[in-house]
């Protein structure tokens, strides 16, 4: 067994298991109580357990709130769910809400004297901040789209980098179609490497139509993530879009580079109890097309709806008992399945699409950006409305802050435009916050380490560091007896985790000794990166890609590496660093 390979369940959970009775030997009697459920096999019970943040101590929460870390995110970890199934039914549901609060705003807008004054003063100052933010549409040789990380319609997730999207068929939505020239026209050079037939004025390109594809990926121990995989020329686009959309919301305070703003805001609201951090749920998939064309301009709406998806096709996961009765609640004449043929024995629909009730989804390259405008000026319509300070407001995707006041009127709000607050995600009394992967308890960091995987060398070696530099000394040591001695390697902080870091002793070659120079090296692990090397058509406009996207211009980039590792390798790093935690 290498640094890289993985334990088996059983052995994760034993180690996991052991560190636990340390943590319950240094907390307190809840640590001690979440402890036992662990040692008992008590898994959905220990998951499920609330932990009250105004009745415990702290030196208690940190333990427990580790404790439950440990099996929160575990993907592998077994509770008798089905993870998938979970997952579909929370996005049928999702559809669900998006077709609900499309019939009731397409009904206010119609009757408008009907919907609740408060909502109505909430949705005028949205709008108006919303129209503020965005400005005038912007041309299409303005935005700067590119290529994301992920998988498209034609493009596998193991084969997905720059070089083989450039390469693969063109293809778009059904709703992108109509202005597909349009787009194509902005990106000469890939048109005209799928042109068919070329002439001085014109380029012939085939472009297939597709729909997008509903797949569900790890998320945690309680359920996958819906995922939708969008058509090469929407998701490139869409890239462009959210990426402008980004620029916007920064030049107006709202800057979704930095969670940090957020995480800040969190400690504050944890130490005087002036700010709520509120998470919602399904929050991405709960965005419904009337309630973007209620609050966006009609340019910027058009421009929108141009690049989304509004087909999926449904993986097999999706039965036909969650078909029949998402089906049943809707009127015939809507026709939003279009099911093929349905197996009586597997009672699954082998082909089917979804007409999607939702604006746009996860997979969607302007859905981030998009929620978070969406969110602020939501957040900034309640507290303009109730007459309360608008600075205190910040914004990252669903995770939202805001000040104390506002909570019950934004909680209706959100409720009319269907999203759900997440309760046991959202604080707004007591001590205790959370906000964009940091949790705050009377200004105490209490956030947890989580094991995402089974438990490997390299797990280890980030779980040990991460304690270490958190000064928990004691839970360090107590992972260092499940590390394979034959590779241990020590070294410096600020290197990554492909060593554990402690007490270290640097080399000095002879031509370092010589030279008189500082410093000398140590060694640690690194991942290989996998790339896709098959030679391809589009390689010939790979240079012109990169000076069009500006590759690197925020981090280094290669065009061939596709996600994954392809194994791993000692390296020797030279350091001037004397002690653990130099820089």
């Amino acid at each position: 067994m290498n640094w890289n390979d993985n334990r088996s369940a059983l052995v994760t959970l034993a180690i996991l298991g052991d560190i636990t009775r340390k943590c319950a030997e240094l907390g307190g009697p809840v640590s001690q109580i979440l402890a036992e459920m662990v040692s008992t096999g008590q898994y959905p019970a220990l998951l499920a357990y609330e932990i009250d943040y105004s009745s415990i101590g702290e030196n208690d929460a940190v333990y427990a709130r580790q404790i439950q870390g440990f099996f929160q995110k575990l993907g592998d970890l077994n509770l008798g769910v089905d993870k998938a199934e979970t997952a579909a039914k929370r996005f049928l549901q999702s559809e669900i809400s998006c077709l609900e609060t499309n019939r009731r705003l397409a009904y206010h807008r119609r009757k408008p004297h009907l919907r609740a004054p408060h909502i109505d003063i909430v949705f005028h100052y949205a709008m108006r901040k919303i129209d503020a933010i965005l400005s005038s549409c912007p041309s299409l040789d303005l935005l700067e789209p590119s290529f994301g990380p992920g998988a498209n319609t034609n493009v596998k997730s193991a084969v997905a980098c720059p070089r083989a999207k450039l390469s693969a068929r063109l293809e778009c939505s059904y709703e992108m179609s109509p202005t597909a020239a349009a787009f194509l026209y902005e990106t000469p050079r890939w048109t005209a490497l799928h042109s068919v037939d070329i002439d001085e004025d014109r380029w012939l390109t085939d472009v297939t139509l597709s729909h997008g594809k509903l797949i569900f990926v790890p998320k945690n121990a309680k359920t996958d993530r819906s995922i939708v995989i969008e058509p090469i020329l929407n998701s490139f686009h869409q890239k462009g879009v959210g990426s402008y959309l980004k620029t916007r919301l920064l030049h107006s305070g709202i800057d979704l580079y930095d969670q940090s703003i957020n995480q800040r805001a969190a400690l504050r609201g944890s130490i005087d109890n002036s700010l709520a951090t509120i998470d919602l749920s399904m929050a991405s998939d709960c965005l419904s097309l009337e309630l973007v064309h209620e609050l966006l301009p009609p340019d910027w709406t058009d421009l929108l709806a141009r690049l989304r998806t509004g087909y999926v096709w449904l993986p097999d996961s999706v039965t036909g008992e969650m078909f029949e009765k998402h089906y049943a609640y809707r009127s015939p004449c809507e026709n939003a399945w279009i099911p093929a043929t349905f197996d009586p024995i597997t009672h699954k629909y082998e082909d089917r699409l979804l007409k999607l009730e939702k604006f746009s989804s996860m997979g969607n390259g302007y859905t981030f950006e998009l929620e978070s405008l969406i969110f602020y000026s939501l957040v900034y319509g309640v507290c303009r409305s109730l007459h309360l300070p608008v600075k205190d407001i910040s914004v990252f995707g669903d995770d939202l802050i805001v000040p104390k006041a506002a909570v019950s009127r934004l909680t209706e709000v959100l409720n009319y435009c269907g999203f759900t607050v997440n309760s046991e995600k959202s604080y707004s009394s007591g001590p205790f916050r959370e906000s964009c992967g940091a949790d705050y308890l009377n200004g105490m960091d209490i956030r947890p380490f989580y094991q995402k995987s089974l438990i490997s060398d390299r797990t280890l070696y980030s779980m040990h560091n991460w304690f270490i530099r958190h000064g928990e000394y004691q839970l360090a040591a107590s992972v260092i007896p499940h590390c394979n001695p034959a590779y241990f390697l020590w070294g410096p902080d600020g290197y990554g985790d492909g060593h554990l870091i402690g007490s270290f002793n640097l080399r000095y070659p002879r031509n370092i000794k010589r030279s008189q120079w500082g410093g000398g090296y140590f060694d640690t692990y690194a991942l290989r990166s996998k790339r896709f090397k098959t030679l391809l058509p589009g390689d010939a406009e790979l240079p012109s890609y990169s000076v069009y996207t500006r590759s690197g211009k925020l981090s280094e980039t290669d065009p061939d590496v596709v996600r994954g590792s392809a194994g791993y390798a000692k390296l020797s790093i030279y350091t001037l660093a004397n002690s653990i935690f130099a820089r």
